[in-house]
């Protein structure tokens, strides 16, 4: 455990050591699996208590609700609209409903959502660390790279390093940005390159064609999803 973190840290600056020894390590898939839970399951709870945080110091928008309703209520147009006697049942409505979404639109402190972060987020980050590094891997070996399946998935698992900034969320209101994806596409290329001993502008593309390839492919459903509903939705029509 305490090899893995340090492996990690150095990993975030960039430095090839670590992920040569990641590489060169008796089970390098195991250990970046282990990595990538842990990881995982570490932003997941710094999120929760976050928002948690978050959630203790937030004034109840309920109250917050009710002196906006008030201020509209005073105000002149409000009065005019109330003539109409199927205002006050739409106004209502609409208003409800808005008081639902709005708050989680503009970042309102969702404790069960946090919550839910300590399954979800280990799920995904396990299962997108596998698939970019298998498509990785083919996309380096097609390039003349010289490393194994385990040993990238090691690598591209000490890449995730990044996410460690996420641990930031730990604080109430605290937001870490996109330099997360930028640090982790930069972490990729250093594995891509160390792993299978690639020249840099080999590491370079073998870095980035898992992108292209992931948006080729979304790009082909949502034509076949237009294409298929203009059929549904054509055929429909001109009958």
């Amino acid at each position: 455990m305490k090899t893995l973190i340090r492996l990690a840290w150095e990993a975030l600056f960039l430095r090839e050591e670590p992920y040569g020894e990641m590489r060169d390590s008796p089970s390098p898939t195991l250990r970046g699996a282990g990595l990538v839970a842990l990881l995982a399951l570490a932003v997941a709870l710094a999120g929760l208590v976050g928002t948690a945080l978050e959630w203790a110091t937030t004034p109840n928008l309920d109250d917050i609700q009710q002196i906006v309703l008030e201020g509209l209520q005073e105000m002149s147009w409000y009065g005019e609209m109330e003539a109409d006697p199927g205002f006050q049942q739409g106004f209502d409505q609409w208003y409800e409903w808005g008081w639902r979404i709005f708050p989680t639109i503009f970042g309102a402190p969702n404790i069960a959502s946090a919550a839910s972060q300590i399954l979800l987020l280990p799920l995904v980050l396990v299962l997108t660390w596998f698939l970019y590094g298998v498509v990785a891997h083919l996309f380096a070996r097609m390039l003349g790279g010289q490393g194994g399946l385990g040993q990238m998935l090691g690598c591209t698992a000490l890449a995730l390093a990044p996410r460690l900034l996420n641990l930031a969320t730990l604080l109430p209101y605290v937001v870490v940005g996109g330099v997360v994806g930028s640090w982790t596409l930069l972490c990729r290329y250093v594995a891509l390159k160390t792993c299978h001993r690639l020249t840099w502008g080999r590491a370079l593309a073998a870095t980035l064609l898992p992108y292209v390839a992931l948006a080729l492919v979304a790009a082909s459903f949502t034509c076949l999803g237009g294409a298929v509903a203009a059929l549904i939705f054509g055929g429909g029509t001109s009958q």
